[in-house]
């Protein structure tokens, strides 16, 4: 067998290495796994770019979320909480990871506060959401505050941090969105459903999640995309009353005791390591949670 020349050995590498995929597109691709569905996928393809790139933080994210939506669906599908609990804890370890590599990288603390809202932790999910602000303040990030504080109840700051997010360049989208929800809770069907229209005729990706999870499928109407809402434990809790004017049922968390304890220590232990990252940015005005903050029943002491 002959060797092949060393010009002609040197073309066929670059040859290959330009028709490789790039870490980007990998990650890409992974995430569109997941977006369908295919978690166990999107899970395999990041642990492998991880083990490729583990000073990446993009893929810790993408995999951290990836581990929130294998959680979630453990959770919520099946009850499992021993595994619900070990892809909870590698979920927010991959964020912390992320956030040791890149400081100001604003997504970690965004899905940290996702998390936080699914575990009914609305102070906690106020504080990633207020962190992401600080680190990047795009047009999307007032209207995530609006919607957050939907969910408080403070339906005037929502309304300001929508107005804010709109003159900021948000869009139609997030705000027509925040709005739905703000006329929800005031009881105004109507409204609600006119928004719900708008939505779907012209921004039907804002329908297509709740939770950073995907919808089961595209609502074709307010009243489903409602029972989405109020069948996911990271959004009917908190509207309760407007579950119940539409006569929907709402899904709350399920965890024995001795899981719920498990959690809090595992979210402890991640508020401790953000400590120790920040202590030394204080530049930054990252907030984390102190040590005398978390209560027993999993949420910050008031």
């Amino acid at each position: 067998m002959r060797r092949a020349p060393a010009r002609a050995l040197l073309l066929a590498v670059l040859s290959v290495l330009a028709c490789a995929p790039s870490p980007a597109s990998r990650i890409q691709r992974a995430e569109a796994a997941a977006d369908v569905g295919n978690l166990a996928a999107a899970r395999h393809m990041l642990e492998e770019e991880r083990r490729r790139s583990p000073d990446s933080a993009e893929v810790r994210v993408a995999l951290g979320t990836v581990y929130y939506r294998l959680a979630r669906d453990i959770l919520d599908r099946g009850g499992d909480e021993t595994r619900y609990l070990n892809y909870f804890e590698r979920s927010l370890d991959e964020f912390v990871a992320a956030v040791e590599l890149e400081p100001r990288h604003p997504d970690p603390h965004f899905y940290m506060a996702v998390i936080d809202m699914y575990r009914g932790d609305l102070r906690g999910a106020e504080r990633g959401l207020q962190n992401t602000f600080r680190l990047r303040g795009s047009p999307l990030d007032y209207t995530n505050l609006g919607e957050l504080y939907v969910y408080k109840g403070d339906l005037r700051s929502a309304r300001d941090w929508s107005l804010k997010g709109l003159r900021q360049g948000a869009g139609a989208g997030p705000t027509t969105f925040n709005q739905m929800l703000i006329h929800w809770r005031e009881g105004d069907l109507r409204g609600a459903n006119r928004d719900f229209e708008l939505l779907w005729r012209d921004h039907p990706y804002m329908l297509s999640t709740i939770n950073a999870a995907p919808v089961p499928r595209e609502p074709d109407s307010f009243e489903e995309y409602a029972g989405y809402c109020c069948g996911s434990p990271g959004c009917g809790p908190y509207l309760q009353e407007a579950c119940a004017d539409l006569g929907l049922a709402v899904k709350e968390r399920s965890l024995s005791e001795e899981g719920a304890l498990k959690e809090l220590r595992i979210e402890m232990e991640t508020q401790r390591r953000l400590r120790q990252i920040y202590e030394s940015r204080k530049e930054l005005e990252i907030e984390v949670e102190s040590e005398s903050e978390a209560g027993s029943d999993g949420e910050p002491a008031p």
